[in-house]
């Protein structure tokens, strides 16, 4: 059985490791690949075309990374539910000559929520970050009881299409564009998340301070290499409550290796295998 993991600037990904790890103990030959599109030779290969090699080489399947999320959904020839009212794709499945498109990212979010912080107050938060993986976020804290969701995106056109997705979705939430961080009243925040790639490696800093936002406010970022972004040591450092981007990454992959595979992963024992590997990661760089 093979699959690919499509994206840009994508070595740090620990996904491969994780797929195919789970599928060592399972007992079945899994081969798991990285079309990075920053490297030789899939460096200028347009995501058509990579689809188009992933499914010419047989695969089952591919991930779909930053920043081909929103790209992906178009090329589809059906959509998951999910998939469909977000407008983004993360897992696609070859089946009879068809690209069928799912959102993993929107179940990795909010089971990570659930697990992580089951009794963080989502009364008001703020998604900063409207792009694919934002989608997904946003529509998880909707679904999980969130309620009032402010998006704000350093295009406002993104922010203000999303929040008309979300609210096409779901027509009863509260939803709202704000054009700013500081625009949605930092201070009158319980939550804020970031959706951005702004504190992943290659994108070095933070897409908002955190010191701005009152001391029961918790922060969450979703990316996962670094595993502790600048934004959540500076969150730490101000007495916020945390949450990386780990337990969405391990659940995530957890549900596309279901669909992918058709048999049930296990979160505990992807956590320890993404565990260990980011306790590798830190040996081979100090």
């Amino acid at each position: 059985m093979k699959a690919a993991l499509i994206g840009q600037n994508i070595a740090g990904s620990l996904t491969p490791d994780m797929h195919m790890a789970e599928a060592e103990i399972q007992g079945f030959a899994y081969d798991y690949q990285r079309f990075d599109t920053a490297t030789h030779p899939f460096k200028g290969m347009s995501l058509k075309s990579l689809l188009q090699q992933a499914e010419a080489e047989n695969m089952v399947g591919v991930n779909v990374t930053h920043p081909f999320k929103g790209e992906a959904a178009g090329l589809m020839h059906d959509l998951s539910e999910t998939a469909q009212a977000l407008g983004a794709v993360n897992t696609v499945l070859f089946q009879n000559e068809r690209w069928v498109g799912h959102n993993t990212d929107y179940v990795g979010f909010r089971s990570a929520l659930r697990s992580e912080m089951p009794m963080a107050s989502i009364s008001k938060v703020l998604l900063v970050g409207a792009g694919g993986a934002g989608g997904a976020v946003g529509l998880a804290l909707i679904d999980q009881g969130c309620g009032a969701l402010h998006v704000t995106d350093i295009s406002n056109d993104r922010a203000e299409a999303l929040v008309a997705r979300l609210k096409a979705a779901r027509p009863r939430a509260h939803i709202q564009v704000a054009d700013s961080f500081e625009g949605a009243d930092p201070s009158s925040l319980s939550g804020v998340v970031n959706a951005t790639p702004v504190g992943m490696d290659g994108h070095p800093g933070m897409a908002f301070d955190p010191a701005r936002l009152s001391p029961a406010c918790w922060v969450a970022d979703i990316i996962y290499f670094p595993r502790e972004t600048e934004l959540l040591q500076r969150a730490a450092s101000c007495r916020l409550r945390g949450m990386g981007g780990s337990g969405m990454a391990i659940f995530q992959a957890a549900a596309a290796f279901h669909l992918m595979t058709g048999k049930t992963a296990s979160p505990q024992r992807l956590s320890e295998k993404f565990k260990q590997l980011v306790s590798h990661e830190r040996e081979v760089m100090a």
